[in-house]
């Protein structure tokens, strides 16, 4: 049976220019099927693009200055669930930028094991519950699970419809009715349920605490040196567009 794979991305708010450019990006480098959840209908490449507009009702807390990605946290999830026709999907929110054909390697990982997410320069989960949206009773839970942990990113997300990834998955959804921080609420999804991701290196997502060093990384290997290249640049935060001039 052939594997079948499609690309799901998150945008809410005023995010014309920023799904139009995540898109485009998209088709340079698969030609994989795209399904955007969004709130309005956007003025986006059309070829292989299916809108998913989102009604009001479906939407929760937009007086919260976050609420786009507090939305793209559930819908993402839900998403990935409903895709029951592919054999694995990839989550985005629509800040990323693919710079590399090594991020197709993330469907067959997701294929084998279930989950994949890339991890976060917060190293840990008791420092990764510091961050936007967590509070106080998140970062205490987190220090009755095992802090020292790695802490992950939930942007990309692969997954099948393996079992252990339907059940992490469902976890999540369920986490995100509490926590807040989607980093955080996959953390506490893997601790319930036993079921851990497969934690991929920070270059699958990087991030501006990271950004200057995985673009000077170089390693010798056989006598040559190589650069180490990214997967994808988090291009929403300032720090990574100024290092990779993305």
């Amino acid at each position: 049976m052939a594997l079948k794979r499609a690309v799901i991305v998150a945008s809410f708010g005023d995010r014309d220019r920023q799904i139009h450019e995540t898109i485009t990006n998209l088709m340079e480098y698969c030609d994989l099927p795209i399904h955007l959840v969004t709130d309005r209908t956007r003025r986006a490449p059309r070829d292989r693009v299916v809108q998913r507009v989102l009604q009001l009702g479906e939407l929760r807390w937009r007086e919260h200055r976050r609420w786009g990605v507090r939305n793209a946290n559930i819908w993402l999830a839900r998403a990935a669930l409903e895709a029951t026709d592919y054999s694995s999907v990839m989550c985005l929110n629509d800040d990323m930028r693919i710079v590399h054909r090594g991020f197709l390697d993330g469907f067959a990982l997701a294929e084998k094991f279930g989950v994949c997410v890339p991890s976060n320069p917060r190293i840990y989960v008791r420092y990764n519950a510091m961050g936007a949206d967590a509070t106080d009773a998140d970062l205490e839970r987190a220090m009755r699970t095992a802090p020292y942990a790695p802490a992950c990113n939930v942007s990309p997300l692969f997954a099948s419809q393996l079992p252990a990834a339907r059940t992490l998955l469902q976890a999540y959804l369920d986490e995100l009715e509490t926590c807040m921080r989607g980093t955080l609420a996959i953390w506490f999804a893997s601790w319930r349920t036993g079921i851990t991701p497969v934690y991929l290196p920070e270059f699958w997502c990087v991030c501006e605490g990271n950004a200057r060093h995985i673009r000077d990384y170089r390693k010798r290997l056989r006598g040559k040196t190589h650069d180490i290249p990214p997967m994808m640049l988090h291009v929403g935060q300032k720090g990574v567009r100024e290092a990779f001039d993305a």
